[in-house]
């Protein structure tokens, strides 16, 4: 999952995976990880992650935080898992935030949708 979302944010300039899609990375590999296993491996791994929001499909998405991004210290972060606190909310714990991400995207998971179309915006 480390060197794919390197490979897609930084050699591709591109901003995150879905989290679902992250899921499938994992699963692909036969490193089936929970929503909860990959937001603590992010968040314990030595490059700093940042969950965000992209706006042309409107959910929210992991990548790797980039140099014309606000400073680290602006975002709130459990570990080096950093998040905006005004797009997303705030959260006390870790387990917060594991559980509002859980809540959004387990249920495309479950139905093996781990991907959002761009054009349709429907989960495929």
């Amino acid at each position: 999952m480390i060197d794919e979302i390197y490979s897609h944010c930084i050699q591709n300039d591109r901003y995150g995976f879905t989290i679902p899609y992250l899921y499938k990375i994992e699963k692909d590999n036969n490193r089936e990880k929970s929503i909860e296993e990959i937001l603590e491996y992010l968040s314990k791994s030595e490059a700093f992650y940042i969950i965000s929001k992209c706006n042309d499909l409107d959910e929210y998405i992991i990548g790797l935080h980039k140099k014309e991004y606000a400073p680290i210290s602006y975002y709130a972060h459990f570990n080096n898992l950093l998040y905006d606190q005004e797009v997303l909310g705030f959260f006390e714990s870790f387990q917060e935030l594991s559980s509002f991400l859980t809540k959004e995207y387990q249920k495309y998971i479950d139905k093996g949708q781990y991907s959002k179309n761009i054009e349709t915006l429907n989960w495929e």
